[in-house]
């Protein structure tokens, strides 16, 4: 019997690409998983989307009003019912192999707690941008054993459900939410990142000056939370993120915004551009068979 995997999506006016991210669930190799759709005040027609889906695996719930990501992401985890849990934000996508090369490692792996992969960076008309947060050829396992930024990517992380109910997402957290709770539940143990990006992030729009500086201010908050037992990591952590932010406000001052993010990501090689384009095109040949059903 293959284990559930709990795919938690919480979301807001995500309709424009919500079609292509329950598409690339739908392509999915590994089919036992559920998604819950948590929407976090959506005035756009998500919940119709959601509806023309006609998926038994998709669930959406709606709350009352904008709660923030960190509210909506511990919603849907306390409705999780699988023996795994992993991420998917309604305006990015998944590679159709993603749930079974992390099932895998970590049926195989017991001791592993995370199992990661890169991210693929697409720009405003989808095509391949960059590519980060990816090993050099091979899978790449280590101990997170002191405090400091998370050493894998959030979104396209899986772990055991136990692990991350234990952990759970801080609700007055409505950003950098998926920072401190990786951290919490990474902190002291093994994590795996495997060599090829599985996860699709779409950055136009998204890693805005006021946006990467907000986050930055909650980092700050998250390592103040561990403060007490970790005094001296603590203030270096906090003083490299205000470092940061006067990086960050001075490169967007000089007009070097664009040209300081894209340092995150590094060029694709060839075979990651074809891996892209064949993930792509499964994904959008769902998506557009779906398109048509409506």
């Amino acid at each position: 019997m293959m284990p559930l995997v709990s795919v938690l999506m919480p979301l807001f006016n995500a309709a424009d690409t919500l079609p292509v991210a329950l598409a690339s669930l739908q392509a999915q190799t590994y089919e036992n998983w559920e998604c819950i759709i948590v929407d976090d005040g959506s005035i756009d027609q998500s919940e119709a989307v959601v509806q023309s889906v006609d998926d038994a695996r998709i669930q959406f719930h709606r709350l009352d009003r904008n709660r923030g990501r960190g509210y909506a992401r511990q919603h849907a985890l306390d409705l999780a019912r699988g023996m795994y849990v992993t991420f998917l934000d309604g305006d990015d996508w998944i590679y159709p192999t993603k749930f079974r090369e992390q099932v895998d490692v970590l049926g195989a792996q017991p001791d592993i707690a995370i199992v990661s992969s890169g991210m693929a960076v697409s720009n405003r008309d989808g095509e391949l941008a960059g590519i980060r947060n990816c090993g050099i050829g091979t899978a790449v396992s280590a101990t997170l054993s002191r405090l400091g930024m998370p050493p894998v990517a959030f979104a396209p992380s899986m772990m055991a459900a136990d692990l991350a109910k234990k952990t759970g997402f801080d609700p007055s957290f409505p950003i950098s939410e998926d920072v401190d709770f990786l951290l919490r539940a990474l902190l002291g143990k093994r994590y795996a990142v495997l060599p090829a990006p599985l996860y699709v992030y779409r950055e136009p729009g998204s890693a805005t000056l006021n946006k990467v500086s907000r986050s930055l201010n909650y980092c700050c908050r998250m390592f103040m939370k561990q403060f007490d037992q970790y005094p001296l990591h603590c203030t270096l952590e906090i003083a490299k993120a205000l470092g940061k932010q006067v990086v960050y406000h001075a490169a967007a001052a000089l007009g070097l915004w664009e040209q300081i993010i894209a340092r995150r990501s590094h060029r694709p090689s060839a075979a990651e551009r074809q891996q892209y384009q064949d993930a792509w095109k499964t994904v959008a040949e769902i998506a557009r068979g779906a398109a048509l059903a409506v």
